[in-house]
This record gives C-alpha cells, structure tokens and sequence, in this order.
C-alpha cells in the first residue's frame, strides 16, 4: 500500500514564491484591463450616441419639420396669387394716357415669386430625405402626391391666365375648383405624410437621446465599479506583500493605485456628467424646437386656409373654420411652457391675427380692392408682410434652440474626446507599474 506524503517544507515555499506573486501580478494585470475595457468602450459608445442624436435631430427631424412648412407654404402662396386683378372702379375705356396696370390691385408676383421658391425647397428637402432608405416608401408616396398636386394648381394658375381682365377677389370658378381639388391633394397626402415624417424622426431622435443618457449611466457604473474592483484587489495585493516581505508600502503599486482611484473617479463623474447633458439638451432645446418648428408649419396652413376663404365666390364655412382650429392649435404651441416663443414672436402673431380680423371685416363689406390689398401686398397691417415677419422670427427663434442642442450635444462629444486614448494610456502606466513594483520581490527568488 502506498503512503502518500505531504510535500515538504521547501516545496511549498517553491510554490507559495513566485507562483503566488504571478498570480497577484495576473489578478491586478486583469483588473485593470477590466478597468480600461468599460473606459474604452465606454467613452466610445457614449460619444457615437451624442454624434447620433445631434445628426438624427439636425440633419433627418429639422430637413422633415422643414419640408412640412415648405408644403403648407407653397400652397398658400399659390392661392394668393389667384387673388389680384383690376379695381373695380376700373373704367370698360381706359382714360387717354392709363395703362391698364395703374388700375391693378394686389401683389401676385411676389406670391408668384415665394411659391417659386418653395417649390424648388420641398424638391430639395426630399431629394435630401430621400437618402433614408428606411423612409422611402413614404418619400415616394410624397413624390406622387407633389406631382398631382402640380398638376392640379398648374392647372388651375392656367385657367386663371385665360381670364386676364378680371376684377381683383373674382379668380374664374374653373380657378377656384382646380385650387381646390390641388388643396385637398395637400391637405390629404402632402402635410399628412410630411407630419408623418416628422413625427418619425422625431421620435428617433427622442429615442436616441434616451439610449444615449441610458449609456452613459451604464458606463459611469460599469467603470466606477470596474474602478472599485480594481482599488480592492491592488489593496489586497498591497497588504499582502507588505504582510509577507515586511514592507510598509509597495511605491509602484500605491502609484498604480492612485492612477486607478482617478480614472475611476474621472470617468465616472464624465459619464454621469455626458448623462445630464444629453437629458438637459433635449429637455431645454430640442424639444422646444420641436414645438416651435411645428407652430411655423401650422401658422403656414392657416395662411393657406386664410387664403382659400378668401378666393371662394361666398366665404366657405370649411375653409373658416380650419383657420379657427389651425389658429387655436398655435395658441398652445407657442405659449407651451416647454417651448415658449419669445416675446417678438408673440407680438408679431398678434398683428397677423389683427390682419385676419381685418380681412375678413373688408370682406364681409363687400371692399375687394382693400381687402385684396391687405391679403397680397408689403407693408405693415398686409397679411403677406406680417405673415412673412412672424414666420421668419420664429423660424430664428426655432433655429436658435436648434443651434444649442447641436452645441450641446457637441460638447457633450468633444468632452469626452480623449478618453479612448487617457485611460488606456495611464493604465497602461499603472500595468508597468504593477509588473515594476513585483520585480524586486521574484528576484528574490533567483
């Protein structure tokens, strides 16, 4: 029968020696490679979330918010220009040395030239947008609707220009009814997709802020306790080679140590900090720009449905009663708490609302050539100028909420632009550190 023995003294401190302080170097060594993993990879996919969300926003939610307003822009500058003609006090013989344009009333080529630009706007707002393969069915569908949309209000501007010699507020029937049939294409296809699309990015953009503020906590705790890990087991280490060789401190390891406390701190007050500022971008900006870009669209369809009562042989109830519903939508928009317009904003909305009060007074007394007048030309108390003021204000306004989200959201990257590089490299310091501090200690085992 064979007796086992127990190893002898000399071979369990042969294995208790350097075998031991392999496995300490191998502990530390893999505690702070964990460490320099959640660093790494943390600061990588944080800042890709904050380039994400700052692209989504600015480039895909603010080109569709865009669109939006062009659409319901161009339609209401295609209406307007239905609406000069002559005076009515124009004489059937013009007087010796008149012209028949000193009795013209309204300004069409300005709307003419507005509805010009717009048209070539939503075709490169969708030329843009259409390098989103995942929107692509929609941006066809839009497409469609833009070319019967053309068609119809083409159409109707051709039947109108048959009819030259008209009186100003009196566009041909066959005008108005091919107007009309271009309005329901709009309001049916066009702003409904438009919206759509916006609404899609929107929520996009909503959603990567969430998984970026999300990340960035997930990083902040995989490296502080990454970070606490390792303190524990470098302390661990530290005492037991102080126990076992009578030393009071391991310098190298305590450097190590430090090195270790301040990326962990570091990295993750940075990552709580990234955390706070995407959440603070989108709670203090982009969602105040969303509510201000949705008030020009909508302030864009009132024009329009403002435009259409007008042109309308008896005033149409339907058309009315949408500025009404498109005006009492952008009361809330623009007095909403979390996205506020400013105060020249609000002021201009009041005049373009005074001009509605007032055109719709012309109107009702039968004053076409005034109430053309305050419709089409440039001047304060003119729909057209007014309109024009309001719309670009907020559209500053929004713009300026949009610049500082894309500032923030920048800053948020640019922050933390140094990390892939910092941590590595000082726990790459720390591991010479660790292999430096347990040299001394295996040479004495040669």
């Amino acid at each position: 029968m064979t007796t086992l023995q127990a190893p002898s003294r000399t071979a369990r401190r042969a294995l208790t020696g350097p075998v031991r302080l392999r496995a300490q170097a191998l502990a530390m060594l893999a505690a702070l490679a964990a460490l320099c993993v959640a660093a790494v990879v943390g600061a990588v996919v944080v800042r890709g979330d904050a380039a994400r969300l700052r692209d989504t926003a600015r480039d895909r939610a603010a080109t569709a918010a865009e669109l939006r307003f062009a659409l319901a822009d161009l339609d209401a500058q295609r209406v307007d220009s239905l609406v000069p003609g002559h005076s009515a006090d124009r004489p059937a013989t013009l007087p010796p040395g008149r012209s028949a344009e000193e009795y013209e009333v309204g300004n069409r080529l300005l709307a003419l030239l507005t509805a010009q630009q717009r048209r070539t706007q939503v075709s490169d707002l969708l030329r843009r947008l259409g390098a989103d393969a995942a929107e692509g069915a929609r941006i066809r569908g839009l497409l469609d609707g833009l070319g019967r949309y053309d068609d119809l209000s083409g159409r109707s501007a051709q039947e109108d220009e048959q009819t030259p010699d008209r009186a100003a507020g009196h566009p041909p029937a066959a005008t108005v009814m091919l107007s009309a049939e271009a309005g329901q294409v709009m309001h049916t296809e066009l702003l409904p997709g438009a919206t759509a699309l916006a609404a899609a990015y929107g929520r996009q953009a909503a959603s990567a802020e969430a998984r970026a503020h999300d990340d960035a906590v997930r990083a902040a705790i995989a490296v502080g306790g990454a970070g606490t890990a390792a303190v524990a087991v470098l302390c661990h280490c530290q005492f037991r080679l102080a126990a076992r060789y009578r030393r009071v401190l391991n310098p190298p390891l305590a450097a190590a140590t430090l090195a270790v406390v301040v990326i962990s701190a570091l990295g993750s007050l940075s990552f709580l900090s990234a955390a706070d500022r995407v959440t603070g971008a989108g709670r203090d900006a982009l969602r105040p720009w969303t509510r201000l870009a949705e008030a020009r669209a909508v302030a864009a369809e009132a024009a329009a449905a403002q435009g259409r009562w007008f042109v309308e042989p008896a005033p149409s109830t339907v058309d009315s009663a949408r500025f009404a519903a498109l005006t009492r939508r952008l009361d809330g928009l623009l007095a909403a708490k979390d996205g506020r317009a400013s105060d020249d904003v609000l002021t201009l909305y009041g005049s373009f609302l005074a001009d509605d009060v007032r055109l719709r007074q012309l109107r009702a007394a039968g004053r076409l050539d005034e109430a053309t007048t305050v419709l089409t030309e440039i001047g304060r108390g003119r729909v057209a100028f007014d309109f024009w003021d309001f719309s670009t204000t907020l559209s500053a306004d929004a713009g300026e909420r949009m610049a500082a989200f894309a500032a923030e959201t920048g800053r948020t990257r640019s922050d933390l632009s140094g990390w892939p590089a910092v941590p590595a490299g000082v726990l790459a310091v720390s591991a010479a550190l660790v292999l430096a501090g347990l040299r001394p200690r295996m040479a004495e085992y040669h």
